[in-house]
């Protein structure tokens, strides 16, 4: 007697990337921007678990073996390996010279890395950002190239740095860049220590996805029975582009 196993490789999450200097009527390239891979525990932790992912325009999709709860019945599905316990799923991000060349962000070195993660709660409207709510600017703070804040309903990218010691205000078009109005962008709230983040990979930032300890609904990976969504969440990480 043969055994048929009724299993099939669904998404279990979609990550949109935005970033309007990538973009074209007819095409989006932004992954000629950055590349995305696994971090070497959620490499074995795919193998385990049967997940897989790509990466391709401006969208990563990770896919998960699953089974039909109640066959023959198509839906609900279940993951074929159930999970057990608290997981996380992270991607690395790297970028390339190009990338900083059209986008406000912070080349972050060794001191910080942007964490991306289904543990922030920022929805605005259909959109479920895994970038935290854009930072307020402060004028006794210093800000690097590439720092966003928002301030007075405007989003303003740093085109240089502002030192607060020199109180350059944020009218100064020499070191300020203004966007009306704001956008749920990556900002400085999105930047944490590297020691915190405790990435062994030279990256730009990582992306976490958890499957459980989410501060808002819309963030789950499965439902409260371990069942895969249909259709799929859908998360997004939205860049201030450069003129």
């Amino acid at each position: 007697m043969i055994e048929v196993v009724n299993s099939i490789y669904r998404p279990l999450f979609t990550v949109k990337f935005i970033h309007s200097g990538y973009e074209t009527p007819m095409d989006n390239f932004f992954s000629q921007a950055v590349s995305i891979t696994t971090d070497e525990d959620t490499g074995n932790l795919f193998r385990n678990y049967k997940m897989s992912y790509r990466f391709f325009d401006n969208t990563l999709i990770c896919f998960i073996q699953c089974t039909p709860f109640n066959p023959p019945a198509p839906e609900p599905k279940l993951p074929s390996v159930k999970i057990d316990g608290d997981i996380r799923i992270r991607f690395l991000i790297k970028t390339n010279n190009d990338f900083f060349s059209k986008t406000y962000a912070t080349a972050t070195g060794n001191k910080k890395k942007y964490n991306f993660s289904n543990k922030t709660n920022n929805v605005n409207g259909p959109d479920i950002f895994l970038s935290a709510p854009v930072e307020n600017y402060s004028a006794a703070k210093d800000y690097t190239q590439g720092s966003v804040v928002q301030n007075a309903g405007s989003l303003f990218g740093a085109k240089r740095i502002v030192l607060a010691a020199d109180s350059i205000p944020l009218s100064n078009i020499d070191f300020w860049a203004e966007k009306i109005p704001v956008d749920q962008v990556v900002s400085n709230a999105d930047l944490q220590d590297a020691t915190l983040v405790n990435v062994e990979d030279p990256c730009f930032g990582v992306i976490d996805l958890y499957n459980t300890g989410t501060m808002n609904s819309n963030y789950n990976l499965f439902d409260t029975s371990e069942k895969l969504f249909n259709p799929a969440p859908v998360f997004t990480i939205k860049f201030m582009s450069k003129p």
